[in-house]
């Protein structure tokens, strides 16, 4: 396109200029992302837990790590192996308390190690007894709270034997009333089904086989 003088060029010039009040799209304010948290972080917050935090499991001595939140439990690490747990069944570790504590501890003297007679194979299939009388250590335990000292030594012997895959526990739990069976396949479904899965024996059995 050619201009024959100035006074077109500016006539040109000025119906491609932007409307009066308009900024051109540069200096237009940029959207910003807004990271929502869920509601299961925020109630996490709340309790003062973190991804990435340690804790130490209620049942034995083992610490995970917590690597996500869902509604109702905790998605918590241990070993490699993502399992879930709800909030009664650890307790998180203050690092400061943590680094005392360790400091506190004299230095271990060297054990001699022996070598056993005979190793187990850790893929070997593991039969487990939770006959309340059967479990080591339950003498006394009130018959109240036999049903939570039976799924605790469930939960310790499961969470051991989590990193070996392929590994396959019988629990025998007995007939009686049922309700050992379904506490334990619940707990199966909801806590431990990212790690393992289970199938019917006979009728006083469930068999777990570790992914």
């Amino acid at each position: 396109m050619k201009f024959t003088d100035l006074k077109d060029l500016k006539a040109i010039k000025k119906d491609l200029a932007p409307e009066s009040g308009q900024k051109p799209a540069a200096n237009q304010p940029r959207s910003r992302t807004v990271m929502v948290k869920s509601k299961e972080e925020e109630h996490a917050r709340n309790e003062g837990l973190v991804k990435g935090q340690r804790v130490r499991m209620m049942d034995s001595s083992d610490t995970a790590t917590i690597v996500g939140f869902g509604k109702g439990y905790y998605e918590l690490e241990l070993e490699g192996m993502v399992f879930r747990a709800v909030r009664s069944e650890f307790i998180p570790i203050n690092p400061d308390e943590e680094r005392k504590l360790r400091a506190a501890i004299p230095g271990k003297r060297e054990k001699v190690i022996e070598e056993p007679l005979h190793v187990e194979d850790p893929t070997a299939e593991l039969t487990v007894d939770l006959h309340i009388e059967r479990i080591p250590g339950s003498e006394g335990v009130p018959e109240w709270a036999a049903l939570d000292y039976q799924m605790n030594f469930f939960r310790q012997v499961l969470r051991k034997n989590l990193k070996h895959k392929g590994k396959r526990i019988v629990f025998i739990h007995g007939v009686g009333d049922g309700v050992l069976a379904a506490a334990l396949r619940k707990e199966l479904d909801e806590v431990f089904a990212l790690s393992c899965s289970y199938t019917y024996g006979p009728m006083e059995a469930t068999n777990v086989t570790i992914h």
